[in-house]
């Protein structure tokens, strides 16, 4: 029993590299995920990614993060861009 689960153990360990991707997929120009959808915008709850659509804080001092990175927060609560 030792024996056979040494050799599905070696046998997994050499299908591991073959399933990595081949080459960095973000080095591609040509795709499309690579590309940043959000921003990067420090509010005063920390750093945070943001894109239209995503929920929003009316909170103090948000807004002019939020108008930095160029989006408004609509009275729905969600960021749109201005």
């Amino acid at each position: 029993m030792k024996r056979y689960l040494a050799v599905l153990a070696i046998g997994v360990a050499g299908l591991i590299p073959m399933a990595a991707p081949q080459g960095n997929a973000l080095a591609n120009p040509a795709n499309p995920t690579a590309v940043a959808s959000c921003i990067n915008a420090r509010t005063p709850g920390g750093t945070k990614c943001l894109q239209s659509g995503e929920y929003c804080s009316h909170k103090s001092g948000y807004a002019s993060a939020y108008r930095a990175a160029g989006y408004r927060c609509n009275s729905n609560g969600r960021l749109e861009e201005l």
